[in-house]
Formats: C-alpha cells, structure tokens, sequence
C-alpha cells in the first residue's frame, strides 16, 4: 500500500515558520544594535578628542566638558532621541596624572522582537579616552645661532652660571653644548637643535631637551634702525665742544609803496598816482625750523623797518616820487642750546671707533659704530640711557673690568621719538646692541664685566662669537645675549639675567600640543 506524505511537509513548514520568523526578527534587532553602537562610539571617540584639545590649550582648559559634550551631539542621528548624556572626566594614563580626557555614554531602546524575548530595552554602551600633552614655550637669555658648530655654547673652567633662564643653541652638530672644565651650571633648562654634553646631563638638574625641532632666531626679522641724526659723522673726544643755539624762525615780509609830488622828499606831499607804474603792497610769512641763530637770541618777535625813495620823474614841485617801505617780523621760539658738552659727553651719530678715555656719558639715541669698536677699559665712569650701538663692516664691543659702566637701551617710545615707526619701534625695543647681519664679524668682541658693569638690554651679534666672563648686573630690564657662538670663560660669575620680578620672554622654540586616542 502506497502512504501519502503530503501532509509531512505541511508539517514541517509549520514546525519551523516560529524559528524563521525570529530569526529574521533577530538579524534585523541586531543589525539595529550595531548600527547604534558604531554611531555612539563615533560619537565619543569625537567627544573625547575634542575635549583633550580643549584641555591642551591654557585658554580652554576649563571648558573641556563642554567642548567634548558639543562634539559629541554633532555626531547623533540615528542615537539622538535615546541616548543619555555622555559622562566627560579627567583620567590617568601611561603613568600620567589627569593627563587624559575620558567620555561614556549608553543609548537605550526596546525593539518589538528583542524586548518580547528580554523583557525590556536594549543598552548600548560605548566607552573612549584621548591623552594631551600642552604645548610648551621655552625662551632662553643665552642663544647660540650658528647652525651647524660644535661647541656653540663653551662653558669653561670654572665658571659659575646660575641665572635660571635658559641656554639655547641652534646648532644641530652633536656636541653643540660643549663643558671645557667643571662649571658650576643651574640654567633651569637647556635646548639644543643637536647635541648635549653629557656632563650637564651627568651634574646638573636642569631640562636637558635634544635634538629639538624648530629653534629659531627670535631676532632675525629685525633691521637695525638709521635715523636722520645718527648718519651724522661724528668723532669721540675727551675735548669740550663749544654751544651754539637752534630755533624756529618765523618771517613775516610786510612791503608796502606810497607816491608823493615835490621838489624834495622833505616837502612832497601826497600824490595819486593814477598812471600805470604803481605797485602792489606784499605780506609774506616764511616759517623755517632749527634753524642756527645767535646765541644772543631769545624768545619772542623782533621787528624791523627799512625805507627807500625812488625818483619816478617830473622837474621842481612837479618831481615824482615813490617811497617803499619793507618792515620784518621775526619770531623765535622752541630755542634750544646744543653743543657745549662736557669732556666725554657723547651725541648720536656715527663713529669709526669710540675708546673711552675719560668719564663718558652718552646722550639718548642711537650710535652707528663703523669698522672699530666700542672699547672701555680704565678706571671711567660710562653711563647712558636710551641709547643702541649698531656694528657695521667688523665692529665689535670690548668691555673690560674696571670702568664703572651703566647703559640701557631705548624703549618703544625713544625709537618713535627720532623717527622709527611705531610697529619697527615695538620690535626692537629693548636692543642695546644690534650686529648688522651684513657685517663680516669680529673675533674682539668680549664681555669681561664686573660688579660695577650694568647692561640693560639685549646684546644681538649674528655674525660674530662673544666671548663672556666676569660678571654683569642688571637694574631695569633683563640682559639677553644672543650671538653665533658664545664662549663662557672661567672667571665667568653670572648669578642672575633679570631684575628682580621680571623674566626673559624671547621665546626660542614653543611645541605644539599633542593629543592621541588612547582607548
């Protein structure tokens, strides 16, 4: 008897429709969940990125959880309407202490099939952490500039240097920071584009970075400035100078004709003058400034008249004459002496070479020295204020102990004031010494100060090497020395680069802050 199995698929059919159907019913909740997932950890991955960058940056370390919660809402669709507020905190990482941002967040829903088989919603949980590192600015009162020198910075002997404020040197050789000696060394931190000796690393507890990307001459945009008065050639003398007197003259010229009729000037009288040859009377004013006057002079107006007859023809009573009469008006004002100096005193302009040889005072403003030096040695008195030397063709400066010297350089407004404009003014205030860059350079420039040697101000030599010993003290602003090599000797005694409550700010090198997602 043949069986009739028909019925067995129907059966079968109906047995596993339930599991089809859930299963189905399970790809599609399923595919919903990690869809929600991918797009909430998007979301944080973003949101903690974000926040770490904020926390970077001085400006916006405080605002981290904001920004954080603000990239995290910009990334939302699909999650927008479920998800809870994300939570944004500081955390450790790599040994670190708060140096990373970490942002959770859940997003929570129920779906028709998984919730008839849970009951409930579906959390989905994501979870990301991003480290930062702040940038750093570093700035530096020593700064070697040669590229490529080994020993570009030489402490020698038994030098002492510990003015916390940083050595740099731009030289990428691997011994760009040599010692010759054992010195005594507590710069706070020390840069270099090559290398280290290891003895600072070995006796020293300062920052020791190597091979640091980026350094850079903080000055080398500047041009020294040339003002009208400094290209004046001067020389230096220990002579007196004689006075002489300038002023601004104001001329007026009033000229004015009348015409009389008689035989003599006493007895003519008044007469028209109605033919052709008549004349216009004048007023002229002519102004002119700092103009030499006598040293008489004072201020205030001086008048003085002139007259003149012409005889324009005619016989006996019938003579014709004309009369010109021609008064001036002198006005002087903003009198000032100049000259007159006293043995040593010292104006702007331009010199071959100035070596003191008797107490000296330099008036403000600024000194082009050509192809010689500023030399001071012997038992003198050097002061000035306001004032910046410019070395052309080789000049250099030789400072030796024993003079009693006290220069500080020109501020914004000196510079405005004899005629550099304001931007320039504002970039090279504070410039005591300035080496032109076209210069060859010179093997003579020494700084060999001692407790009565003041400077106040920045000592810029591209070109040329320094060699620094003994001491220097400051009084207003910080002293900077920047030159292609510096050569510190063993007599060197250098405790401090800045008045008290002031700091070098001539950066050398910032690094950019960094952020990585970490988890």
């Amino acid at each position: 008897m043949t069986g009739c199995s028909s019925g067995n698929a129907t059966l079968l059919v109906a047995l596993g429709m339930p599991v089809l159907i859930g299963g189905a019913g399970l790809g599609v909740d399923v595919t919903q969940w990690y869809m929600w997932k991918r797009e909430l950890q998007f979301a944080v991955d973003q949101a903690a990125i974000a926040g770490a960058w904020a926390r970077a940056e001085s400006d916006t370390e405080m605002t981290y959880q904001l920004r954080a919660t603000q990239e995290f809402n910009a990334n939302l669709s699909a999650t927008d309407d479920f998800n809870a507020d994300p939570s944004v905190q500081l955390a450790d990482y790599a040994g670190g202490s708060l140096n990373s941002v970490a942002v959770s967040a859940t997003a929570s829903k129920a779906l028709p099939f998984s919730s008839f088989l849970t009951g409930g919603d579906t959390v989905i949980y994501a979870y990301a952490q991003a480290s930062f590192e702040e940038g750093t600015t570093f700035t530096s009162c020593l700064i070697a500039l040669d590229d490529d020198d080994e020993g570009a910075i030489t402490l020698g002997g038994n030098s002492i240097l510990t003015a916390s404020c940083g050595l740099a040197a731009l030289s990428t050789d691997e011994l760009a920071i040599k010692v010759n000696g054992s010195p005594t060394v507590s710069a706070g931190w020390i840069l270099s584009a090559g290398g280290v000796d290891q003895w600072l690393k070995d006796n020293t507890d300062d920052i020791i970075l190597e091979n640091v990307e980026g350094m850079y001459d903080p000055f080398e945009e500047l041009n020294p400035p040339n003002p009208t008065e400094t290209q004046v050639a001067r020389n230096y003398s220990c002579s007196a100078e004689p006075t002489f007197k300038t002023a601004d003259v104001s001329t007026r010229t009033v000229t004015s004709y009348d015409y009389f009729q008689g035989s003599t000037q006493r007895n003519a009288v008044g007469w028209s003058n109605s033919q052709d040859n008549s004349k216009e009377n004048t007023d002229l004013t002519v102004n002119a400034d700092d103009q030499s006057v006598p040293s008489t002079t004072v201020e205030g107006m001086v008048e003085s008249s002139t007259v003149s007859w012409t005889k324009l023809g005619g016989s006996g009573q019938n003579t014709k004459w004309e009369r010109k009469t021609e008064t001036v008006y002198t006005t002087y004002s903003d009198i000032q002496t100049e000259g007159g100096a006293q043995a040593g005193s010292v104006r702007p302009g331009t010199y071959s070479s100035i070596h003191i040889g008797c107490d000296t005072a330099f008036a403000p403003g600024v000194y082009n020295i050509v192809g010689g030096g500023l030399k001071i040695t012997g038992q003198y008195e050097v002061t000035g204020s306001a004032v910046m030397f410019v070395l052309y063709d080789g000049a250099y400066i030789d400072i030796a102990g024993g003079a009693d010297i006290n220069l500080t350089a020109m501020q914004a407004s000196d510079l405005m004031g004899v005629g550099v404009g304001a931007e320039e003014a504002n970039r090279l205030a504070g410039m005591l010494v300035f080496e032109d860059r076209d210069s060859p350079g010179s093997g003579q420039t020494k700084l060999n100060g001692n407790a009565s040697t003041i400077l106040n101000g920045t000592l810029y030599f591209p070109v040329s090497e320094v060699s620094f010993a003994g001491t220097v003290g400051v009084t207003s602003q910080c002293l900077m020395i920047a030159a292609n090599n510096i050569t510190i000797t063993g007599t060197t005694n250098m405790e401090t680069f800045c008045p008290a409550g002031s700091s070098e700010e001539t950066t050398v090198v910032s690094t950019a802050a960094k952020v990585r997602l970490v988890a």
